[in-house]
Parts: structure tokens; C-alpha cells; sequence
């Protein structure tokens, strides 16, 4: 029998006219898992001020759900911007039988499309999104993650040397005590969270106030991942599609900047060329060959038949005592949904040959200093552009106005 998930997209998915919709309190939703979640202030805001940003991925005739169409496609025309011929549709007025394409589902998502008008058959329904949830759960990152390093994966049989990290998902305070012992210097990670959110340090060991933030996730969530901190030197993450029958392809490489709480900050948007000549200096190219061929294998048994949709699988380059070369940490965190890695790989295509970009969202708290920082990108920095690509400066993904808080742009280098 054909599953929800299957009826949900596998009729016209690559054919008929999509609606896509830019959520990102997707993590914090799907945490909480109720149709009624109401996310924080910032995170609301920060879907509406880029909810326009699916138009740098969209393709020709799909359709990008906003808050107010008209304003938007008032500031693509002055902007004159080379969006790929998307159309503006409202976020609360959809036709039943849209296609919607989100940055990731769960049920407070599929409340807001109901609300909207989309139909009970084009929306996941709730056996599915448990289903969903429970493959987003980080211990499957901790799984994947011993199975890479293990005989049973061709990577750990021919590149264990090249390989680092170790995690373990607790489900009592017994075990987050023996791993804090272990690891004086750990990292703790809530099973559902926000990028950058739900983390601790545990340093000082497993004293308030960790005890009661572990106790809360133990109650609530049914468990704590915990994991030594390394010495990492750089961040990128593999970027894969999954057809949600069976079938997960890798889609290419994303390198990615991280704040000291681990929140993320930008990407590096250059050709997969120019990322695999990055990596192949600090690896050798056949063990990330190896490594995508066999995350693309674990990924397809896992989840291929559960989810749709754009997933990637977070890494690292670290430094390990005893070694003169870095070290692969070959999964941090498994992300069932679209990323800002996805994003920075879209956006590569509008960049001059040779050329290299970077990606980032900023956030100012205080109501004028981000148009104020905008107006000085623009005088500073002219966006160029030769053969309708850009060549040099700073180019605004996002409208910003003198009442914005959030923006997503680019900076050619």
C-alpha cells in the first residue's frame, strides 16, 4: 500500500507548479510538535522579513509565498534583480491543490496550510510527520556516525586513520554523568533543536544549572546527546536530495561559518570545483568519494522512503593531537530539511566564473541600524555584474527598509 508520504508528493513533483515557503522556525516547531506552537518573536519576524528568499532557488513559473506580494515584487523591479521568473503568491491564500515545498514540514506548518487553503491530501498527514520527526531525531547522527567509523562501512575499513568524533545519546543521568566524567570538556546537545539552540558546555561537570536543563530534555525530549568538544578548524556539510522513494543523490559540497555558540553565520558560495579543490588540500579526494558514496547508501535505507526533500549531513575538519594533517569528523548533525548550505549552492550559479561569495543572514536588534548598514554595503561596495553574472560587491537577497531587522545578501570577493 502506498504510503501518505508517497500520495503527498510522488504524483507531479518534479512537474507542476510548486509553492514554496520559507519557515524557519521549522526546528523550534518541530521540537515542540503541536499544531499550536507559537514560535518566539524573532523567529517569526525573521519569516516574513525573507520569506522571499526560496526565489534564489525556485525554479521558472513557481510560485514564492510572502506576506505582501506586491511589496515584494515592487522591490524586485527596482531592484531589477535576475530572479529566475518566479511568481509572488500570499502565505494565508493558496489553492487547494498547491504543491507546497517548505523548508521543512511539521504541524504547525500544516496547520498554517490548512488555514490557507491547501487541500488534507497535498499535506502530510500526522503518521507521516511522526515519522519525519523521529528520522530528525540526533541520534540517528550518532548512529550514522559509529557506522562510518566502524568495519561495517567502507570508510572506516579504508580510512579510519582520517577519521575523529564520537557521540552517545543518553537516556538517564547515569549515562550523561559517565560521559562528563569521560570528557571534561563536552558538548551537550538537545535531541530537537534550533541551529545554535539547544546546546550546553559541560565543562564544570553535571552541576546546576545542566542538571535541571538535562533533567527538563530527559522529561521532555527522552534523552541528552553527548559528545567531547574538538579542536575544529573548519566547518562544511554534504548536501543531498532525497526522492522519498528510496533514493538519496548527493548534490554537492557547502563550507560554512559558525559563531562560538555554534550558531551559523554564513557560507562560502563559490562552483563544487572550487570546493572540492578546497577540501582535496587538507584530505585526500577518494575519502570523501567514499564518504559521500556511503552517506548516500545509510541515507537512501533510513530515510528515502520517509522524507522528500533537500537534507545535509554536517562535518568538520579538526586537529588531533599526534597528527601533522586534520582529521574528518564525518557527522555532526543530520538535517532533514533545507540548509543554508542548500541556499549557498543555489546561489553559486549567479556568480562570475573565478569569482567567490559569500553568503550570510544579518540580524540588528536596534530598528534603522540594519538600513544603515545596507546604504553603506551599497555605497561601498556597488554590486557589478558581467554576462548577467555578479563579478563584485554586495547584493541584497532580502528587501531591507528602515523597519527590518533581518536581511540575506551576498558579498562577491
Amino acid at each position: 500500500m502506498q504510503s501518505r508520504v508517497d500520495k503527498l508528493f510522488c504524483f507531479s513533483y518534479f512537474c507542476f507548479m510548486k509553492y514554496h515557503f520559507f519557515n524557519p522556525e521549522h526546528d523550534l516547531a518541530l521540537a515542540t510538535f503541536s499544531p499550536y506552537f507559537i514560535p518566539p518573536r524573532s523567529a517569526r519576524q525573521m519569516a516574513v522579513e525573507l520569506s522571499p528568499l526560496p526565489a534564489w532557488w525556485a525554479s521558472a513559473g513557481d510560485v514564492v509565498c510572502v506576506d505582501a506580494p506586491e511589496a515584494i515584487r515592487c522591490w524586485a523591479e527596482n531592484e531589477a534583480l535576475c530572479l529566475p521568473g518566479v511568481e509572488w503568491g500570499r502565505k494565508d491564500r493558496l489553492p487547494s491543490e498547491a504543491m507546497v515545498k517548505p523548508w521543512g514540514w511539521n504541524p504547525l506548518l500544516v496547520r498554517q496550510l490548512q488555514n490557507a487553503g491547501v487541500g488534507d491530501a497535498l499535506l502530510p498527514d500526522a503518521d507521516s510527520l511522526c515519522r519525519m520527526r523521529d528520522a530528525a531525531h540526533r541520534r540517528h547522527a550518532v548512529e550514522l556516525l559509529a557506522w562510518l567509523r566502524s568495519e561495517a562501512s567502507v570508510v572506516g575499513r579504508e580510512w579510519r586513520d582520517w577519521l575523529c568524533g564520537t557521540s552517545v545519546c543518553c537516556t538517564d543521568e547515569a549515562g550523561i554523568v559517565s560521559c562528563l566524567t569521560a570528557w571534561p570538556d563536552a558538548l551537550l546537545k538537545a535531541p530537537w533543536s534550533g541551529s545554535g539552540k539547544g546546546l550546553r558546555r559541560g565543562r564544570g561537570g553535571y552541576v546546576p544549572p545542566l542538571v535541571g536543563w538535562c533533567r527538563r530534555l530527559l522529561r521532555e525530549q527522552g534523552g541528552v546527546i553527548v559528545e567531547p568538544v574538538y579542536n575544529k578548524v573548519y566547518d562544511f556539510a554534504m548536501e543531498f536530495e532525497s526522492d522519498g522513494e528510496g533514493q538519496v543523490v548527493y548534490k554537492g559540497l557547502s563550507c560554512f561559518l559558525t559563531n562560538g555558540r555554534g550558531a551559523y553565520v554564513g557560507n562560502r558560495v563559490v562552483a563544487e570545483e572550487e570546493h572540492l579543490r578546497w577540501l582535496s588540500s587538507y584530505v585526500p579526494l577518494p575519502l570523501w568519494q567514499a564518504l559521500r558514496d556511503e552517506l548516500a547508501r545509510w541515507l537512501s535505507r533510513a530515510i528515502g522512503c520517509i522524507y522528500r526533500g533537500p537534507l545535509g549531513v554536517d562535518m568538520m575538519l579538526c586537529r588531533v593531537e599526534g597528527r601533522e594533517t586534520l582529521c574528518v569528523h564525518p557527522c555532526v548533525e543530520v538535517n532533514l530539511r533545507c540548509t543554508m548550505g542548500w541556499v549557498a549552492m543555489s546561489l553559486a550559479r549567479m556568480i562570475a566564473s573565478g569569482k567567490e561569495a559569500r553568503f550570510a543572514i544579518d540580524y540588528c536588534a536596534a530598528e534603522g541600524e540594519l538600513w544603515h548598514k545596507h546604504c553603506a554595503d551599497r555605497q561601498a561596495c556597488p554590486a557589478r555584474t558581467a554576462g548577467g553574472k555578479l563579478t563584485a560587491g554586495y547584493m541584497p537577497l532580502t528587501p531591507v527598509a528602515s523597519y527590518t531587522h533581518y536581511r540575506a545578501a551576498l558579498w562577491v570577493v
